[in-house]
């Protein structure tokens, strides 16, 4: 994964890298020098971050689809 993509990924998730960072508690500092080059190679973004963010995705629509489902069965008790 790029920075650029990891970037994009964030945008599209609406999550910052400081809340990425307070969620995979990783330091800040860490994530903002992803792809930065160091000795004309960029640092590279851990192969575990692509998938952590694919799973992000599905608990957040995850929690979504329980919280609907949840406010229609109290709408249906009352």
């Amino acid at each position: 994964m790029t920075k650029e993509c990891f970037i994009a990924r964030l945008k599209e998730l609406k999550i910052s890298k400081q809340d990425f960072s307070e969620i995979c508690k990783v330091p800040y500092s860490t994530i903002n020098n992803w792809g930065v080059k160091r000795d004309g190679k960029p640092l590279a973004i851990p192969n575990w971050v692509e998938p952590f963010l694919t799973y992000y995705e599905k608990a957040q629509k995850l929690e979504y689809v329980m919280t609907e489902i949840c406010q229609k069965i109290e709408a249906v008790k009352i």
